[in-house]
């Protein structure tokens, strides 16, 4: 297949706000080189780590949302190394970045500053809240993010407490706008010679996924939250070996809730006859005590028997909508996920050990998609790139005596 974003040369100066949006690019072939300080990335430090050791190589979110980069470290507090950033980005076709606003304005690497080197540069800041208005300056974090912009509140239930998701969901779905809105400006530049800034908030692209709750308030004064305690819609169940999730019935929908009976029946199940009623058609009755206790109780006396896998198997055989929930163990198992090659293992020769990563997000027809070399080791390429940029093997010794910026001993 062919690999038609090869021709790219993106630079990624992410660290633990934005480097999905690069990986995206670099599973399709394009030259994405991760900038970080001398230091090291601060995703370096965010485990879980493999074997539960930390090291800078051992963060496992950072191997796999660097996979399939190389790594140059530079100081751009120093001038020979932000002259050393501007050089990179004449050649570079996108600059993904998540410095705070201001930052490269303050150092003299503006937008303008970049664009007068190179006017077909696409410069994606990925940040809090954006570039621009009265809180572009505040700091931010997934959880702020989360909080203002109401995903958090979504997911408790009447006078419940918010609930955070897990992982940073504000990140990952800014990432995955920076990605498509940086593709976008991409395509613009190759056809107007033109490059732009592509700005993307957390708390815009979160908010997104808010749904229709803006629009309750706005048509119905509603503040809508979780669903709650609904007998057969959209409910958890304890089984053998984990939960199932349900949805046996939705509105007045009979016809949904019949198969759902008759599953009972066929395995005679204790009490089954207690379904058999149509006051479970009526959302008063699913969603009040008696009707949900005596839901749960029959229910969970026979998924409590029976394995995530077996109550998967049989609901299917009724056409009910039922399904395991995964665990990672589940996943790393799925006979779906298998058939498609979704979990890739590579060799990690720093490590010294196979490290199994998530594959593809998507699959194309014609585009091919890899998961690359392993995540750079703090400074492995600056050489490599440097010298590819033009510079001398004299210039590269002169910088990193300088401290401008640090290359792995050979």
């Amino acid at each position: 297949m062919a690999q038609n974003f090869s021709r790219f040369r993106v630079l990624d100066m992410t660290g633990e706000l934005g480097p999905y949006a690069a990986k995206m690019f670099a599973g399709l072939g394009a030259d994405v080189i991760h900038l970080e300080p001398p230091a090291g990335d601060p995703l370096r430090r965010v485990g879980p780590f493999f074997h539960n050791e930390p090291g800078m190589q051992a963060s496992l979110p950072y191997l796999y949302y660097n996979a399939g980069k190389r790594g140059l470290a530079l100081d751009l507090e120093k001038e020979a190394g932000r002259e050393v950033f501007r050089w990179l980005c004449r050649d570079a076709d996108l600059l993904i970045e998540s410095c705070r606003p201001g930052l490269l304005d303050g150092l003299g690497l503006s937008w303008e500053v970049l664009h007068k080197d190179n006017a077909r540069l696409v410069q994606t800041s990925i940040t809090p809240f954006g570039r621009t208005g009265p809180m572009a300056a505040y700091p931010g974090s997934d959880l702020t993010c989360s909080a203002l912009s109401g995903f958090l509140y979504l997911a408790g239930v009447d006078g419940d407490k918010p609930v955070r998701a897990p992982d940073n969901q504000a990140y990952r779905m800014a990432e995955a706008y920076a990605a498509v809105g940086s593709a976008i400006a991409l395509f613009s530049a190759q056809r107007t010679g033109k490059g732009q800034v592509v700005d993307v908030a957390c708390i815009e692209a979160e908010a997104m996924a808010l749904e229709n709750a803006a629009q309750f308030w706005d048509l119905e004064g509603k503040i809508r939250r979780g669903r709650g305690r609904e007998a057969g819609s959209a409910t958890l169940h304890p089984c053998a070996d984990g939960y199932i999730a349900l949805v046996a019935i939705m509105g007045r929908n009979k016809e949904m809730w019949i198969p759902f009976v008759r599953w009972m029946e066929a395995e005679g199940v204790e009490e089954w006859q207690a379904f058999d009623d149509d006051r479970w058609i009526d959302y008063a009755y699913r969603t009040s005590e008696a009707g949900y206790t005596t839901f749960c109780r029959v229910f969970e006396r026979y998924t409590r028997t029976r394995s995530k896998a077996q109550l998967y198997e049989i609901g299917q055989r009724f056409n009910v909508a039922v399904t395991p929930v995964s665990d990672g163990q589940d996943l790393l198992a799925n006979p779906q996920l298998m058939h498609r090659n979704f979990w890739q293992t590579q060799f990690n020769d720093t490590l010294g050990a196979d490290i199994t990563y998530p594959g593809a997000p998507y699959e194309f027809g014609e585009l091919g998609w890899q998961l690359g070399r392993n995540a750079p080791r703090i400074g492995e390429h600056t050489r490599e790139i440097l010298t590819e940029s033009g510079y001398t093997g004299f210039e590269i010794d002169k910088l990193v005596r300088v401290g401008a910026v640090y290359a792995e001993q050979c």
